[in-house]
């Protein structure tokens, strides 16, 4: 249930919640949008995804699953464990390790951490990296802060465009 008034209606409450900042709803969809065509490898992203979702404590993200993107029940299980796992090749190590300062204490993506990543990412794929990891860190705080997190479904169809489904509160 929401932590806010936000307006009645039939959509999820976080659309509705977004009604009620039109000056930002176009760019947060462009940024779902966006996100969902990343160039990453799907697998790094969705474990990206999910550790992020285990420091936010995203009830949606915890709960989400891209099925068809390669990663195993078990290793989004082992995302807070990855650095002693060896479900995890060393591209998705150093990105985890990322995603993890870069949610907890991003004054610590030093440079040794980027030069490893550069070892299994080009620059883009670095910047496509800090984007995608940006926008389940802000989003999923969103939702949580708000308490929008249990209110929708965030998914994308074959074409990749975002659908969005919830439950009213």
């Amino acid at each position: 249930m929401a932590r806010i008034e936000i307006p009645d209606g039939d959509g999820p409450e976080v659309m509705r919640a977004l009604t009620l900042v039109p000056h930002f709803a176009d760019a947060v969809m462009a940024y779902e949008t966006a996100v969902a065509r990343s160039r990453l490898d799907r697998r790094l992203h969705e474990l990206v995804r999910m550790r992020i979702a285990v420091i936010n404590e995203c009830v949606v993200c915890l709960n989400w699953r891209n099925a068809d993107w390669g990663a195993s029940e078990e290793q989004l299980a082992a995302v807070a464990d990855y650095a002693d796992s060896d479900l995890f090749t060393p591209a998705e190590k150093a990105a985890l390790e990322f995603a993890e300062r870069f949610a907890t204490d991003s004054a610590r993506i030093d440079d040794d951490l980027l030069e490893r990543l550069t070892g299994h990412l080009t620059a883009p794929g670095i910047v496509d990296l800090t984007l995608v990891a940006g926008k389940y860190l802000a989003l999923g705080r969103f939702m949580q802060v708000l308490g929008l997190d249990q209110a929708c479904n965030i998914t994308f169809d074959g074409s990749g465009d975002l659908v969005v489904t919830g439950a009213e509160s």
